[in-house]
């Protein structure tokens, strides 16, 4: 099975990035980038979306890749509601008492689902060229 060190190894050699500056993309130290590939290490989900927006890979495959479920279709019947009758299935493996929590969290990624990707500073969007910003403001001026 495919894990989260495996994707960030292949992204940072596709992108020929540094864990530094995979890091600075991410809002984290190279030490947390070397804590993924090394250790396992899995951060906490707004830095995960923020490699997934960096590297162009969908949200859902990063956090499929971070909790080790599958992300080939192997092991689930895709269709209507599937990801809703998964997350069901594990939600009744939570202890009651870790229940409110776990709600709360799944309310969080819900939240997180709707905001935009992240946008680095200085990066343009397509069809955007360098100069654009300040030839617009000249013209205003």
């Amino acid at each position: 099975m495919r894990t989260l060190a495996d994707w960030l190894e292949d992204q940072l050699r596709a992108h020929g990035l540094t864990q530094q500056a995979a890091g600075v993309y991410a809002g984290v130290s190279g030490a947390t980038i070397s804590e993924m590939l090394k250790r396992g290490h899995v951060p906490k989900m707004e830095i995960l979306f923020r490699l997934a927006d960096y590297f162009e890979t969908p949200r859902e495959y990063v956090l499929r890749l971070a909790t080790q479920l599958p992300v080939d279709g192997s092991e689930r019947v895709v269709g209507e509601g599937y990801l809703v009758e998964e997350l069901l299935s594990e939600f009744r493996k939570v202890p009651d008492e870790w229940k409110e929590v776990a709600i709360q969290q799944v309310e969080l990624v819900a939240r997180m689902t709707t905001k935009p990707a992240v946008r680095m500073v200085g990066e343009q969007e397509a069809g955007e060229e360098a100069g654009d910003e300040d030839a617009e403001a000249a013209a205003a001026a």
